[in-house]
């Protein structure tokens, strides 16, 4: 890893657990949520369920979250 990545891991880690969790999860929950509700509705015709799928997507967008932090840390980490 060169110095510039690694400034930039450090960069990240300044701010914390849960905005990058908030950050980068909600932008994955976000366009699956989208892709899934124009698949469903425009390409498969079927009933598309709201709630449930805000419910699928953001827990789906926090395990992202959290999986890419601890990706990070484990980055910053490696010699």
């Amino acid at each position: 890893m060169n110095k510039s990545e690694k400034k930039k891991f450090k960069e990240i880690i300044k701010q914390g657990k849960w905005n990058y969790v908030l950050t980068y999860g909600s932008r994955y929950a976000i366009l699956m949520f989208l892709s899934m509700w124009f698949f469903g509705k425009f390409i498969l015709e079927e009933e598309f369920y709201v709630g449930l799928n805000m419910v699928i997507w953001g827990i789906a967008g926090l395990i992202i979250g959290l999986w890419g932090w601890s990706n990070v840390n484990k980055k910053i980490n490696e010699k």
